[in-house]
């Protein structure tokens, strides 16, 4: 399946070609740091193109504990996959960490999340056509789940 647009290819490829590193505050770097650092999370956001051609990818490596105050790593688990909603376009992703789903909100707006090695790690994509980007945006999620 390829990409509807040009420039959701090349903020793909762009993604794919700096997640060989490892993923880190570090590799992380390239991108536009969301806020300044904080104890238990690290972001940064990726953009190409303007107007209705731009096209962002986000970044996140958050502790459960921020997301989910109080609850043990089976029920962080448990909420993440129960994040699926029938119906939808949502999905669960096999083989990532201990649970993953990806979760279009819109056309617009498509988000991939995973529980790697007790933290949670989002992908956000948001530009036109986003939804139709599960097979990229997983397969991104997956490598950088695998370099975590």
């Amino acid at each position: 399946m390829e990409p509807k647009t040009d420039r959701i290819q090349k903020a793909l490829t762009y993604a794919r070609l700096n997640l060989q590193k490892d993923l880190s505050v570090e590799a992380l770097a390239d991108g536009v740091p969301q806020s300044p650092p904080n104890v238990g999370h690290v972001g940064c956001d990726y953009m190409w193109g303007t107007g209705t051609r731009r096209v962002k990818l986000a970044i996140d490596v958050t502790d459960p504990s921020l997301m989910f105050p109080g609850l043990s790593p089976d029920q962080v688990k448990q909420r993440i996959l129960e994040s699926v909603r029938a119906g939808t376009y949502d999905d669960v992703i096999p083989e990532v960490g201990d649970a993953a789903v990806f979760r279009p909100d819109s056309v617009v707006y498509a988000s991939a999340t995973a529980i790697v090695k007790g933290r949670i790690l989002q992908l956000h994509l948001d530009g036109l056509y986003a939804r139709g980007e599960k097979d990229h945006l997983t397969g991104l999620l997956k490598a950088a789940a695998s370099r975590m």
